[in-house]
């Protein structure tokens, strides 16, 4: 079996978001039952971009990103590349998205058949409604 992680997985885990904790616990709960973890490549841009966002809004100290980016990449994750952009796009318009991203992780998620977690309420929910399998972190 394999999961795909969002960004904001990655991101509640090393930035001291309060759902940091339950990120934590289902890796290892993962982990413990032999299962893969996935992101696409983008989730390490996604996730720069979030801790650069925090920086700046002092939300998260500049000089715990070596430790946070080192926390990361300890993680047995694998990462992949973009296989099939029409699928993204596609998925995109289904979505009604004006960006690609969060299409990624679901084109990902449906190329190796996995499940996509996420934390985003609004992205599950329309997510689920196509019809995409995907679980929402609680």
């Amino acid at each position: 079996m394999a999961i795909v992680v969002d960004a904001n997985l990655l991101v509640a885990l090393v930035s001291g978001d309060p759902r940091g904790n339950r990120v934590s616990q289902a890796m290892l709960d993962w982990l413990n039952q032999g299962i893969d973890l996935h992101a696409p490549e983008l989730a390490r841009y996604e996730l720069v971009n979030a801790l650069t966002r925090l920086i700046v809004a002092k939300a998260f100290p500049a000089d715990r990103v070596k430790e946070a980016w080192n926390d990361i990449l300890i993680l047995p994750i694998t990462y992949h590349g973009l296989m099939n952009g029409p699928r993204v796009v596609e998925i995109s318009l289904l979505l009604k998205r004006q960006s690609a991203y969060d299409a990624a992780y679901l084109a990902l998620a449906e190329r190796i058949n996995a499940e996509l977690y996420t934390l985003d309420g609004p992205l599950y929910r329309n997510a689920i409604g196509q019809g995409f399998n995907v679980q929402l972190l609680q």
